[in-house]
């Protein structure tokens, strides 16, 4: 073979490899390690991360370097036409100048707000702000955080959740519940926005100077008394109150009063899909047609598929009739979202782990199906299993090869708006 034919060919190689993604294992030029990237924290108690004051992930909306719209997902949402009701409500906001709302549900990678406030910067962006939506004004776990609200005062009050042993269910739909460790003690925070609805298991009302809450809603829940008030913030923005002794705060709704997109960050940290059959079903049912939600996205799987005593045909039987359960206590349309890949650092728990995803991805996606939801194979649409080492090696993911870092949130909120708007694109 002639020397040019043989330079013609190496050439052809490096552009196959170069249009497929593919990467030489070394670089005679190394990318240099940043050293002050922020990640997002990890579960509580676990990791380096664990005593870290939260910090946001980069956003748009704060003045940092916008990160460029990933590539096409090449996991599409399976039965999109779930979402044409969705879709639809979407379009009336600007029609209409409507409000739609957002509740997503899921673990720590949704708690600490920088993969659900990616998508909520980008669709406040494009269809308006409708608030920052429903939080817990204190901080039930470490890391906890909401892009856009800052948390002052009250962030140490006795918190219940769902992941407690002892949780007898009477939580918010945020997965927890707070109450008050003395009679003046005050929650304190500061938003952009000029109201908020607070939401109240017990007698009494939400107490601070010159609030005059107006109760807008009073029903019994299996023998309890579930209260929602409608209070006015300062004209700096910030809101104060205390609540009675004895009553459970169960979350604080902050709404901008402008139409828009509201994007709910409900995450619990370490949460499992099936904690959810702890919550009282009257009271989830209550609080979700309260908030009237136009799509309610379930994100769960990374801890199921952790779990040594996984049983797939009994899990998939019972995330059914949860998922069966959100659609009809919600009255919206439901979207699965399967987990993240997880890898592990152990050569036993790798292969472990990757059978276990394969598991609980394929029981999310068949009881999504059967119960009329539809789904998101988030593992593929970052690249299938294993894939969570490369993003590692790009500053996308952390040590632990479970969560991801900010800029990697970023992403994968990218990955999941385009898979939205694909299946938009096809229902018109």
């Amino acid at each position: 073979m002639k020397p040019t034919q043989v330079a013609c060919l190496l050439a052809g190689l490096c552009f196959s490899l170069a249009l497929w993604g593919g990467t030489p294992r070394r670089s005679a030029h190394p990318k240099p390690k940043a050293r002050h990237r922020k990640v997002a924290p990890a579960a509580p108690g676990k990791g380096r991360n664990r005593h870290r004051k939260a910090v946001a992930a980069p956003s748009p909306r704060h003045g940092s370097k916008p990160i460029p719209l990933a590539p096409p997902a090449p996991a599409p949402i399976r039965d999109p036409q779930v979402l044409a009701p969705f879709f639809r409500d979407l379009e009336e906001v600007r029609r209409e100048g409507r409000t739609v709302r957002i509740l997503h549900f899921g673990d720590s990678h949704t708690a600490a707000d920088f993969w659900t406030g990616r998508i909520r910067a980008q669709l406040q962006a494009r269809y308006g702000d409708g608030g920052p939506g429903l939080i817990l004004p204190g901080r039930p776990w470490r890391g906890y955080h909401h892009d856009g609200v800052d948390l002052q005062e009250g962030l140490h009050w006795p918190a219940d959740s769902l992941r407690s042993r002892t949780c007898e269910g009477w939580v918010g739909l945020t997965g927890a519940s707070l109450q008050a460790p003395a009679p003046d003690s005050l929650f304190r925070l500061q938003s952009a926005c000029p109201e908020a609805r607070v939401q109240l298991l017990g007698a009494g009302a939400p107490q601070g100077e010159g609030l005059a809450p107006e109760r807008l809603a009073s029903m019994e829940v299996e023998g309890r008394l579930l209260q929602v008030f409608q209070v006015k913030a300062a004209a700096d923005g910030t809101l104060a109150f205390g609540i009675p002794p004895g009553t459970a705060l169960l979350g604080v709704d902050l709404r901008s009063g402008h139409p828009g997109v509201i994007y709910d960050e409900l995450g619990l940290n370490g949460a499992e899909l099936l904690d959810q059959e702890k919550a009282r079903p009257e009271l989830r049912k209550a609080l979700l047609q309260e908030l009237h939600p136009d799509l309610v996205v379930l994100a769960y799987g990374t801890n199921d598929l952790g779990r040594t005593d996984l049983d797939p045909a009994d899990y998939r039987q019972r995330v059914q009739k949860i998922l069966t359960e959100f659609r009809q206590e919600s009255g919206a349309p439901v979207l699965v979202i399967g987990p993240l890949d997880r890898v592990g650092r152990q050569r036993r728990q790798v292969a472990r782990l990757r059978v276990a995803g394969g598991q609980v991805i394929q029981a999310l996606r068949e009881a999504a199906h059967a119960s009329g939801c539809a789904f998101w194979d988030a593992r593929a649409a970052m690249g299938g299993p294993g894939t969570l080492v490369r993003w590692r090696r790009q500053g996308l993911a952390q040590r632990d090869l479970v969560h991801l870092t900010g800029p990697g949130y970023q992403k994968l909120g990218d990955l999941l708006l385009e898979a939205l708007r694909a299946a938009q694109a096809a229902d018109r």
